[in-house]
Formats: C-alpha cells, structure tokens, sequence
C-alpha cells in the first residue's frame, strides 16, 4: 500500500436517534460537504428514506426468524424494542423541559426492554446491525481489501442535555457494535445540537447560498428529534477563508421530542375507550405496529393546509360498539382537528419555551439579538411546528426562522462534516458545574459539626461531603481546557494502590457546597490505580502515628481533567511530580 493511500480514511456519521437513526461517510480523498453519503436505502423498505426505524426484534423470542430483524424489517406482529435510547440517560435528574409522562414510561410497552439485554446491550445489538449494513455496503464500493486497508474514523451523535454515563454507555456500545473497534479506527461523539450546527452553517456559508450567514450573525440551531429536544446558540466569527463559530452561551434541551405526542396519543385513546384500547395487543398499538405507522403519516402531515378536517386512524380493532368516535367494521378511529391539535400542544409549548429561555437569556447575560433560528430533526419538518413556531418568531422581533432541505438528515451529515474538514466550535460553554467529593478543612460556623471528624495524619479537624468545584457552568472552553486536582491517598507500600473520588455534577445556576445535596448529581467515580511496584519517589510522605502506632504512607498526586477533548466525553489522567504516568478512568453505578 502506498504513502498516499495509508493517509486516507473513511469518515463516518452515525446518528442513534429514539425513533429513526441514520448513517453518513465521506472519504477523506474528497472535500466538498456535498460528496458526503447519507445512506437512503434500507432493508424491508422499498423507497428512499433518510433514515430506519430505531427498532430491534429478537430472533429468541420470535422463534419464526431464522436472524435478527432491525428497522424497516420489523413487522408489526414480531416482538420488538423501540426508544431504548432514552432509557441510556434514565439515572439523570428529569430537566425542566422534559417530557411529565416519561419517568412512568419506563417498562410500559414503549420503552421496555427484554429480559436478556439491558438499554446498553439493546443498543449495541442495533448499532451492530447498522455497522454489518453499512460495511457491507462500503465493501462492495470500495473492494474487500480497500475497506480492510482504510482507517475509519466514526462519529457518534447524542444529545447534548445527556450525562456522561449516557454519553460512555453510548461510545462503548457503538466500539463494542464494531464501530471504532478495527486497530487502526477510532471513534468520537458529537453533540447533536452541534453536528446540526456544523452541517447548517456550512451550507449557510456557500458563496451561492440563499440567506447567506455573515460575521456577527447570532443563530440558534433547534434541534427536535424524536425523543429529545437540544438548543444550542452559536455566534459567527468568520466566513471566509473558513467558517469560523463560538457557542453564545449554555444550551438548553430537554426530553421533549416527538415520540412525546405518541405518548399524548395513547394517553388519549385510554380515556376515551377504557379498557377497551387497553386491551389491545402491544403488536397491534405499539411503535412499528400498522396503527402507529399510519399515526406516522398522520403527524407528518398534520398542519400542512389550512384544513380542519377529521383524520382517520387505523387499523385498531377494539371490542366496542360503533359511535361518533369508532367505527367497528372498519376499525378506524376518528379524531377532530381539535384532538390532534392537542396532542401536539403540550409538545410545541415545551419547546417554544425552550427557545424563549435560550433568546431571553441571549439578551439578558449577552445583550445579544438572536438573528436567526435553524430548525433541524425529523420533527422540525413538522409544518404545524414550523407554524406555530414562525408566529412566535415574528411576536417575538421579527426573528428569521428557516428550515433548511432534508433537516431529519442535518445531524448525522454534520456528524462526517466534523471529521471531514474538522469543522467545530472554537469555544464551547460548558452545560453544567462539575466538582469532586472532597474532605476539607472544617469551617467553624459554617459547616455543621456532624460532618467534621479529626484527621488522623495531622491532627486537623475536616469537613467531610464537601464539594471542591472545578468548572462552573457557563464557563469557556476550548480544545486544550483541562482542570487539575490536587489528590492525596493513605497507601501500605508492596500493594496495589486503589484510589476513589466522585465526580459531581449541578445545573443550578449557583453551585451547592455539600455532596449530599438532593440537586447535586453524581456523574460517577473516577478511578486511579497505581500498582503495588509503582515508584513513589519524593511525591509520597510517610510519618508515625502515635495514635495508630504504624506508620502511614500518603501519596500525593493530581487528577487532570480534559473538557475539550476531541470529542464529548471527558478524559482523564493521573500526574506524578508534574509527569503523566497513567489514564484514570470513570467507573458509573447503573442503579
């Protein structure tokens, strides 16, 4: 293989959405945002489609299957798993803007999962499907050996309201899928707000473009996709030679997608039929089956003229009579105009709020004016979305509102774009406070006195659950921002050193002291390991207790952490004497 041919890769987006998910590659002997290749051809589905169903069938509980059917492959009647990726983020603490009838979802039919696989294994078990299609797809352009010979670089795409356990349960289902997982590939994530972002801009900037960005201009990428809702505001820095863009300030999202109106759905038709919808199979009403398609259809559309007339929901065989809202020969439900609109209310306000907050607060921390709101995602081709959301945009300064051609496809081509021509913001803001766990030294009047103990190395008296912050929320950063922590652990020489310290979390404006605050989430333990050889050197102390009578041994070290990593997941290290000499790691309790 030549030099030449060794520098190439095979960029890939992947876009693991709730309800629809999307793959897109480029190689990297191509530069123009429109050689990117979003794949529009899926198994079980004879038209072009953007996207496949996020939905998996076993073939152990579907004796039927000789394999695994995922996608357009799942029939209504197999059993099947959908939105299994809101159950990734399900530990995090519920967002002003979520979705009130999730956290009572969980398990019910539309976020259940088998009894074999956890959410993490569900996914994986999906994105290997995804993974097998689109390496067979590449092997057939490229040759077998050209694809064995050519590094991948895969992009993940996930929300950027998700915890860090869901942003890691993500990355290592999508390695353990086979993505990332050759020697020579990696694997990064992305943020969604941002990848939408990327591919907006980017478009937004060509020379020949219609409404075409310039320096200075404020715009706010809306991201709504099926299950959650993402908005980030970016200011434009330069155009030309390169598009250059900073995030404005903190984004906002919440879990408040599409699939929320699904939900409004089946909330609605059990009050109105009772037990009788109740009763119905979950093959026959849940995500898949032949009722939710033609919901599908119904709600894509909805909004689209200025009609009010009836719409027609089947097929949902029902043992009732016929009424004014059921026909039972024909298995057809009728809803009014009035009743979809209400389905979709509650979700649109939700994120004309979010939009608000993000506009106020632009004005309010910036006293900057949103110039103009992009909106992406399968749901932002909503025309009742678009509607709703134009006339909020002119009662609230005449903001500019456009949504760009194929918007469902924006997040996972922008994903590729970032690893094509590494197009990113220069500054990012950071969502949350993060903090460690930490003793300190008590503080008389201030900390309560069933928290101190006595130190027994020097005496001193500490403050234990204290939270020593380390970034705030709100705060730039760029790709080299790091914060250091300054550690100190008890150890026995001879042995395997084993050191602890959990990492915090708050989206409260202003931080909390204490650990065992109620809105203080932890993101996880980030865990040192130093083996029972290592060499001290002058970082460790060692001094005899005349209290314990032994010796104690105490290593002092420093935890650095990495925000603007390549990618959205933190990183870590552990620092001796200044010197990198090994990678801590974030273990996560799934409770």
């Amino acid at each position: 293989m030549s030099s030449t041919e060794r520098t190439h890769k095979i960029i890939v987006g992947i876009d693991y959405g709730t309800t629809f998910s999307g793959l897109s590659y480029v190689t990297t002997d191509k530069s123009d945002p429109a050689d990117i290749v979003t794949i529009t051809t899926w198994p079980g589905e004879p038209r072009t489609t953007a996207k496949t169903p996020t939905r998996i069938a076993y073939k152990r509980e579907n004796p039927k299957l000789s394999s695994n059917k995922w996608g357009f492959e799942v029939q209504p009647k197999l059993i099947s798993y959908s939105w299994t990726k809101l159950l990734l983020d399900k530990n995090a603490i519920a967002g002003e803007f979520d979705d009130p009838a999730l956290s009572k979802m969980s398990g019910k039919g539309m976020m259940k999962l088998p009894g074999f696989r956890d959410a993490p294994g569900v996914c994986e078990d999906f994105l290997h499907e995804l993974y097998v299609y689109m390496s067979s797809k590449l092997r057939r352009q490229m040759t077998d050996q050209t694809y064995i010979n050519t590094p991948m670089e895969c992009w993940i795409t996930l929300p950027a309201i998700w915890s860090e356990e869901a942003k890691v349960a993500t990355l290592n289902a999508a390695k353990k899928a086979g993505f990332g997982n050759r020697p020579e590939d990696e694997i990064f994530t992305i943020a969604e707000p941002e990848a939408a972002a990327i591919a907006s801009l980017s478009m937004y900037s060509q020379i020949n473009a219609f409404n075409r960005i310039k320096p200075d201009d404020n715009v706010l990428i809306c991201d709504c996709g099926g299950g959650t809702v993402d908005i980030t505001t970016y200011t434009v820095v330069e155009v030309e030679p390169r598009l250059e863009f900073d995030e404005l300030f903190v984004g906002v999202g919440g879990k408040c997608g599409s699939t929320y109106i699904d939900r409004n759905l089946h909330t609605f038709l059990s009050k109105r039929f009772g037990a009788a919808f109740e009763n119905v199979p979950w093959t026959q009403k849940g995500p898949g089956s032949r009722l939710m398609t033609c919901f599908e259809m119904i709600k894509r559309d909805f909004g689209l003229n200025e009609d009010e007339d009836p719409v027609e929901l089947n097929p949902l065989k029902m043992d009732i009579e016929d009424s004014e809202y059921y026909d039972c020969e024909e298995n057809i439900v009728t809803l009014t105009h009035e009743e979809m609109q209400s389905l979709f209310d509650p979700v649109i306000k939700e994120i004309t709020n979010l939009v608000g907050e993000q506009v106020r607060e632009a004005k309010e921390k910036q006293d900057a004016v949103i110039d103009r709101i992009i909106l992406v995602g399968g749901f932002g081709e909503s025309p009742y979305l678009n509607k709703v959301l134009a006339k909020w945009c002119q009662d609230n300064g005449q903001i500019t509102l456009v949504c760009p051609e194929h918007p469902q496809s924006a997040v996972v081509r922008g994903a590729a774009l970032r690893g094509l021509q590494g197009v990113t913001p220069r500054i990012r803001k950071v969502r949350r406070h993060y903090g460690v766990e930490a003793n300190m030294e008590f503080q008389e009047g201030l900390d309560p006195e069933e928290k101190s103990f006595i130190d027994d190395w020097d005496g001193k008296k500490i403050c234990e659950d204290r939270i020593s912050w380390l970034i705030s929320k709100g705060d730039k950063i760029s790709k080299d921002t790091t914060a250091t922590l300054n550690c100190q652990s008890d150890y026995t020489p001879g042995e395997i050193n084993h050191f602890r310290i959990a990492l915090l979390s708050s989206t409260l404006d202003e931080p909390q002291r204490y650990s065992t605050d109620s809105r203080v989430e932890e993101v996880g333990s980030i865990a040192s390991v130093f083996p029972a050889d290592f060499n001290y050197g002058l970082s460790a102390t060692s001094k005899y207790s005349t209290k314990l009578h032994e010796t104690l041994h105490r290593l002092s070290f420093q935890v650095q952490i990495r925000f603007g990593d390549k990618g959205e997941n933190l990183t870590f290290k552990n620092l001796v004497d200044g010197k990198t000499v090994s990678t801590a790691v974030i273990e996560f309790n799934r409770h």
